[in-house]
């Protein structure tokens, strides 16, 4: 998938969306406005209407439709727990067998896409179905149907949620948000109308007791209701013609993660063989095009997702049959193996296979070591130990003592993760721990952290590599900086903006060992894709609590500009798919709040030649200040 591309598409359809709803309100208010004024003339005659008859009646109707849709943004906004908790689902239980399940192709999805993992919930209910939720990828939840987990085998399941991680990666629940948002705008006219008429018939109202008002609520009711309802049905056909092209590229997405088309094209299949898509809760049609299949009440026409056949079809290149769901046992069975991890090149940040490293079926180092990070993240004092050796090394962390160090081929398999051998998977095992370990209440997060950090200045200096790990652990650890927090930081100036590229692209070419005259160029590139002004020049040195400081200023660049920025700085590597630069990419990623990027070879044609011209290796950039991390982290660890 061209991320670029996507991210266009999206600026297309915002704008699109934006221009095709004013049109859907000044029609609305337009019909609000005639019906008003025809029912006057029916029950007034000839008398003329009050002054400032029409512009009260607009004023209403765009309090009313406005005041609804903002709203209703605003509890979306309020967090995808929050929507997960209004449609009544509830929070995983880690005994239950299947919810354990979920929550290990979770990790694995979310290692592979490059965010963090997910809150993650389950819906009572019967059908086969999934929703992803959140402004960005350090809000959001997903939720599962018990239908979902009952119905679909571990790869069936692992294809439904990396669907939905798809949407989370290219920020369709943002776009969710403001479309469910729009609708119910409009549907407060439609309810408030349908009350109005309901009034007129109820004997307790002080309608029923007058006549004349009666026929008034009656008239005015019946009006505004059936202008509501249009203006409901045009919203719905505006948010299925934006919403059906992100389906498609959500299942390709979420293809490209695991590797495995039949992993969501079977679960598709088994949902066309017949299995209910509808949920029960009221809120449900709110949220139609967040979920994975919409209710099967809609018509084609409307529904915000593509048929299903459709999408089997772009899937497989072919019409496939319908299946039926897997037996009860077969399902249990699957539920109790032990789960896979996303591991292959660039430290699961490339698409690549969720490979297979169950401790019954491979003996592997990768193996040993995935089984006993799960086992150590029900411990605080074991996590803690692994947190200090995936962050600060073989010699600065805790492995090895205690419960461990009777293992010694346990610390010779970690001990080659740390090594360059094994450097591609020290990502994704610092990943699974720390998705795991987010999970525990804030105290122990800052816990864990602060011993993290004192793990990394034990030898008293903060090298590159030990900088990365760090910063990708703070950022996984800590609470997500708040929307207030990040617009206060988006006033900065844009010379602040210049210096925080120049410090990042400073520590990119030391890490990527580019040339001189490609940091020149990419720097420049980033600065006019991004709007700033572009810097004099990278400096020779840079320390860690300048760079932290420029991550803080570059959260706050808009959503769209994030991705940018990234394809810049993967361009710059001089080694696609080298290791330590694939984790400095994630880390910068974590910190900006935005997806780690994905193929290194489309990047790089993503860029602009001149970053390709040179050749000449820079001087490497490896001293940092002799920065503390207690100076890194003294802000935010004081909270």
């Amino acid at each position: 998938m061209d991320f670029f591309a996507h991210q266009d598409r999206a600026r297309t359809r915002s704008r699109r969306l934006a221009v095709l709803f004013v049109l859907a309100l000044v029609a609305v208010v337009v019909a609000v406005d005639v019906a008003a004024f025809a029912g006057w003339r029916l029950l007034a005659g000839r008398l003329a209407p009050p002054r400032f008859f029409l512009e009260t009646n607009t004023f209403v109707t765009l309090l009313i439709v406005l005041g609804g849709a903002w709203i209703e943004t605003q509890r979306l906004r309020e967090g995808a727990s929050a929507l997960a908790g209004r449609l009544g689902a509830h929070a995983l239980d880690d005994d239950e067998p299947l919810h354990r399940r979920l929550r290990d192709v979770a990790e694995e999805v979310s290692i592979a896409a490059g965010v963090p993992v997910p809150a993650l919930y389950v819906l009572d209910e019967p059908s086969i179905n999934a929703l992803a939720a959140g402004e960005s990828p350090a809000h959001a939840a997903v939720v599962v149907t018990r239908g979902a987990l009952e119905a679909l085998e571990r790869a069936e399941l692992q294809g439904v949620v990396a669907h939905e991680i798809a949407h989370i990666v290219g920020g369709d629940s943002a776009t969710n948000a403001r479309l469910a948002g729009a609708l119910y705008g409009l549907l407060s006219l439609h309810l408030l109308g349908a009350r109005m008429l309901a009034s007129a018939f109820d004997v307790d109202s002080a309608a029923q007791r007058f006549f004349p008002l009666r026929i008034v609520f009656a008239v005015a009711g019946a009006a505004v209701s059936a202008v509501g309802w249009l203006g409901v049905a045009a919203a719905q056909l505006l948010r299925a013609g934006i919403s059906r092209e992100r389906e498609f590229l959500a299942d390709a997405l979420a293809v490209q993660f695991t590797r495995d088309r039949d992993g969501l094209g079977c679960a598709l299949r088994r949902i066309a063989g017949g299995r209910p898509a509808a949920l029960r809760s009221a809120y449900a049609p709110l949220v139609a095009d967040f979920l994975l299949v919409p209710p099967s009440i809609v018509g084609d026409r409307l529904s915000t997702h593509p048929p299903l056949r459709e999408r089997i079809r772009r899937l497989y290149g072919r019409s496939m049959p319908a299946l039926d769901p897997i037996a009860d046992g077969v399902r249990v069975a699957q539920a109790e193996r032990k789960a896979q991890v996303a591991f292959g090149p660039a430290a699961g940040l490339e698409a690549v296979p969720l490979l297979d490293v169950r401790a019954a079926d491979s003996p592997s180092p990768a193996a040993r070591l995935v089984e006993r990070i799960r086992d150590a993240s029900l411990r605080y004092e074991s996590a803690a130990r692994w947190l200090e050796a995936l962050v600060g090394g073989m010699s600065n962390g805790g492995v090895g003592r205690g419960d461990d160090a009777a293992e010694p081929e346990l610390r010779a398999a970690l001990a080659w993760v740390l090594s360059p051998a094994g450097a591609a998977l020290r990502v994704p095992l610092l990943e699974l721990l720390l998705a795991r370990v987010r999970r525990w209440s804030s105290a122990h997060r800052r816990e864990l952290l602060d011993r993290c950090r004192r793990a990394v200045e034990r030898d008293g200096r903060v090298d590159s590599s030990e900088w990365v790990y760090y910063t990708l652990a703070r950022h996984r650890l800590l609470p997500a900086t708040p929307v207030a927090q990040q617009s206060r930081r988006a006033n900065a100036t844009r010379s602040e903006h210049s210096r925080a590229l120049a410090a990042l692209f400073a520590m990119a070419a030391a890490i990527g060992e580019a040339s001189a005259r490609s940091t020149r160029d990419a720097l420049a590139d980033a600065a006019a894709l991004l709007d700033v002004p572009p810097p004099a020049a990278t400096p020779d040195e840079v320390g860690t609590a300048e760079l932290t400081r420029a991550l803080d200023v570059l959260l706050a660049l808009p959503p769209l500009s994030k991705p940018i920025l990234l394809k810049v700085l993967r361009g710059l590597g001089r080694t696609p798919g080298d290791p330590n630069y694939e984790a400095f990419l994630r880390a910068v990623a974590a910190a900006i709040d935005c997806p780690a990027p994905r193929g290194a070879p489309a990047a790089q044609r993503a860029v602009s030649p001149s970053m390709r011209a040179a050749s000449a290796p820079a001087p490497a950039v490896r001293t940092f200040g002799g920065a503390s991390p207690r100076e890194i982290d003294a802000d935010v660890l004081s909270v």
